[in-house]
């Protein structure tokens, strides 16, 4: 296991994923994750292979994207429902699914930050979302559920959540973090980057074949 003081000079290449989880999570005997640098081809032969991107931001020079006809709020309590379905009609094409009780134990998390779990609102429809952690002992803000309605694709709603959250954030955060898959047809790091994201760290989760 890595250092805190390890961890918080390069959170993206020592882990691939954030501290608390790290301290917390077993990887299952079937599995393998390895860094991009120490990777061989070689593992293909026995794992199947998804590649992570990992990125950081030190929370300077946030972009500000605003809209007329939107409204970035905080989600409270009673929006728990609400939210559940609108993550889930943004996955119809993926195995993505989760009930209101899965995003209400969300909330019950070491890490849980209500002021970073943030909705889109068109009137008082949701439509889209960017729920947020904070671990206090490293000083790490993480971008866990990132999501927009897809008939409201397109229109700069994502990357304004972003910039809503990292603006809250840094009131309190020294860095924040974000993962996603490499080959998500929808393009995530992108967005990512153009909200002032870096690095270069890929991460190769490997599982092993039946």
């Amino acid at each position: 296991m890595f250092s805190l003081e390890d961890y918080k000079q390069d959170p993206c290449r020592v882990s691939s994923i954030p501290y608390w989880k790290a301290r917390n999570i077993a990887i299952p005997p079937n599995m393998k994750i390895v860094h991009d640098n120490d990777f061989d081809k070689k593992l293909l032969k026995h794992y199947t292979d998804k590649r992570f991107f990992r990125l950081v931001h030190h929370l300077t020079r946030i972009p500000e994207f605003s809209h007329a006809d939107i409204t970035f709020e905080v989600i409270l309590p009673g929006k728990i429902d609400e939210l559940a379905e609108m993550i889930n009609h943004c996955y119809t094409h993926s195995d993505i699914c989760v009930s209101a009780d899965y995003v209400q134990d969300l909330t019950a998390t070491p890490v849980y930050c209500p002021e970073l779990w943030i909705g889109a609102f068109s009137g008082r429809k949701l439509i889209g979302s960017i729920l947020c952690d904070f671990d206090g002992e490293v000083g790490e803000a993480v971008i866990e559920w990132l999501q927009v309605l897809p008939e409201c694709r397109g229109k700069g709603i994502a990357s304004a959540l972003i910039c809503a959250a990292l603006q809250k954030m840094n009131n309190f955060a020294d860095f924040a973090t974000v993962s996603g898959e490499c080959e998500n047809s929808t393009n995530p790091e992108q967005v990512y980057r153009h909200c002032g994201f870096s690095g270069d760290d890929i991460w190769h989760i490997l599982h092993e074949k039946s």
